[in-house]
């Protein structure tokens, strides 16, 4: 079973993720940020709803602290497989969150990072006039990406 969390962009991959896993569960809320996943994880955790693997789309919206990463990947546990997507936002966070997300998810083996930053450079036909919300191209092509992560 497949959960992601996430923000407004992964309400834009929303419909393709559901094409890909139809049984996926789908938490995601224009403006949230990392922190507020915590809650999210506890709740569906409690109920027995959060899947084995778990996509987390957060960091557009602003940074967070290596604790509060760390806490959330914990928080996941190690029994799951956790996916984490950086981000492309003109905004100037945009490296921090990169960076921490680098850095710190390479020293869990049961989680991946799925370089969005990297993929999306230069592909202007993936992104909105704002720069950050995506197009369908790029909706797309940013699902196929997280389909490949929990699939590896």
């Amino acid at each position: 079973t497949v959960t992601a969390i996430g923000d407004s962009v992964m309400i834009d991959i929303t419909p393709y993720l559901k094409n890909t896993f139809p049984d996926i569960r789908i938490d995601a809320q224009i403006g949230r940020q990392l922190s507020k996943a915590i809650p999210v994880v506890e709740q569906l955790k409690n109920e027995g709803n959060l899947g084995n693997h778990v996509i987390i789309g957060l960091g557009t919206n602003g940074a967070f602290t290596t604790e509060q990463l760390v806490s959330l990947i914990k928080l996941i546990g190690n029994e799951r497989k956790i996916i984490f997507i950086n981000t492309r936002v003109p905004r100037p966070w945009e490296s921090i969150v990169n960076e921490r997300l680098k850095v710190t998810v390479t020293k869990y083996p049961n989680v991946t990072l799925v370089d969005w930053y990297a993929a999306s450079a230069g592909k202007k036909d993936y992104f909105a006039p704002d720069g950050v919300h995506l197009t369908n191209v790029g909706a797309e092509a940013y699902a196929v990406l997280v389909a490949k992560a929990v699939n590896q």
